[in-house]
């Protein structure tokens, strides 16, 4: 999949394709990170080697970047938004080169650093598996201005070659790093459609079952929902839906299923949750809904589902709310049933209310 594919996706989408790329390559990044920042101390042997004696001269060049690494360690555990933690790698990467440049330019002997600049480069390869090309691309590119820099100051003999080295090694490991995007996206959008269809029901596209997974605590039976909002249960049942399933076969009465669904959908906020319950069974849970707006949707719904064409024959709907109230939250459906099955009993076509009705 090429990166005109990702263009394709808004802005919202790439944010997330980004975002699930930094957290599947994280725990590599904060190693990565930590190897190369334990391999520049270890250049403090070399140091000693070169000078002949413990290098007074270099030490404070070489340790000074365990500061940084630090606060990049402590930043990486508080945050999670890639387009902090990205920048900050990429920082964390130019601050051990500057420092190298730094212990560089107290040696007596420069000879090392074109052999030093592969490894860098190494670095860069590893650090792009977690960026956006629009981010690996111009840290990439900033070595350059490193080695132009560092060269007013230590004066590198052989300066050219270092530029010619980089550019090839900068441009190979963008292109790469685009490439490697490309994967990723083609892994991003297969997981995103097996997740979507995990949560949803194939014919209706509403949730299934499987999405209580997601707002449930498993341990409690509670909804994970803030405590201060006040969450509203809808159990929805299609009236004589066998019957319509007899005399006007399945396929029609998946129709049905499908258009009552889409009336479901169209009636309540992205916050919500549409979920087939049983055959012709649907249940909607809505946070930070009062008893009396849950009402009033329920009995909207009513109304759009008698009033509607579903292209089949004239269908109806019965209905039973109930309030979670922190418990359980089977407790709350068993409200809900409780309730739709009194809107049945008593005619049919109804909203039927367990806090106004029923609770004693």
């Amino acid at each position: 999949m090429d990166k005109t594919v990702l263009r394709n996706l808004s802005k919202e989408e790439q944010k997330k394709f980004f975002q699930s790329k930094y957290e599947y390559y994280k725990r590599f990044n904060i190693r990565m990170v930590t190897v190369a920042t334990l391999a520049y101390l270890s250049f403090f042997v070399t140091d000693c080697s070169i000078f002949g004696h413990f290098s007074y001269e270099t030490l404070l060049s070489r340790i000074i970047v365990i500061v940084p690494f630090i606060g990049y360690l402590i930043l990486g555990k508080k945050v999670t938004d890639y387009r902090v933690m990205v920048p900050v790698t990429y920082l964390m990467i130019h601050i051990i080169i500057w420092c190298t440049d730094w212990a560089t330019y107290l040696l007596p002997d420069r000879q090392f650093a074109i052999p030093g600049m592969i490894i860098m480069n190494l670095i860069f390869v590893c650090a792009g598996f977690s960026a956006p090309f629009k981010y690996s691309m111009p840290a990439h590119l900033l070595l350059l201005a490193d080695i132009a820099i560092a060269d007013i100051f230590i004066q590198y003999e052989n300066v050219e070659m270092m530029y010619l080295f980089n550019l090839p090694c900068i441009l190979a490991v963008g292109a790469m790093h685009l490439m490697m995007q490309g994967v990723y996206l083609e892994h991003y959008i297969a997981k995103e459609k097996l997740q979507k269809l995990a949560v949803h029901d194939q014919l209706t596209g509403a949730y299934n079952r499987n999405i209580l997974k997601e707002i449930v605590d498993s341990s409690t039976g509670r909804l994970t929902f803030d405590t201060d909002l006040s969450v509203a249960v809808l159990l929805m049942d299609i009236d004589f839906f066998k019957k319509v399933n007899d005399e006007y076969g399945h396929e029609a009465g998946d129709k049905v299923l499908v258009h009552f669904a889409n009336i479901f959908h169209s009636q309540v906020r992205d916050a919500d949750y549409v979920i087939r319950w049983g055959g012709e069974e649907f249940l909607i849970i809505m946070p930070g809904r009062t008893l009396e707006q849950t009402v009033q949707i329920a009995e909207t719904l009513r109304e759009k589902a008698e009033q509607s064409d579903n292209g089949v024959c004239k269908a109806t709907i019965s209905v039973g709310t109930a309030m979670y109230d922190g418990g359980d939250y089977h407790e709350t459906i068993k409200k809900a049933d409780e309730a739709m099955y009194s809107a049945k009993h008593n005619g049919r076509n109804q909203v039927v209310s367990y806090e106004m009705s029923l609770q004693k």
